[in-house]
């Protein structure tokens, strides 16, 4: 089992194994640390504007760089409310 990368109350983006072109969208907290088994790593995210939290894989992860962005291909878009 390979230790956690990233700790509980760290903002972070996430990408969607189904979103086309490496979307990573921000917004989320990382709430508590979950054992990926033989695997990587998993993490319970949070969204403050969704009602259920989501578990997701390390690789669907990176440090948030700031809320209301999103990554596209390595590029931060910012949206017009940030």
């Amino acid at each position: 089992m390979r230790p956690h990368r990233y700790a509980v109350g760290l903002p972070v983006s996430y990408a969607e194994d189904c979103a086309p072109n490496d979307v990573w969208r921000s917004g989320y907290k990382i709430v508590d640390l979950v054992s990926g088994g033989n695997r990587e790593p998993q993490y319970q995210i949070r969204s403050a504007d969704q009602s259920y939290d989501r578990v997701v894989w390390e690789s669907q992860l990176q440090e948030d760089p700031g809320v209301g962005t999103m990554r596209l291909n390595g590029h931060v878009i910012r949206s017009p409310t940030s």
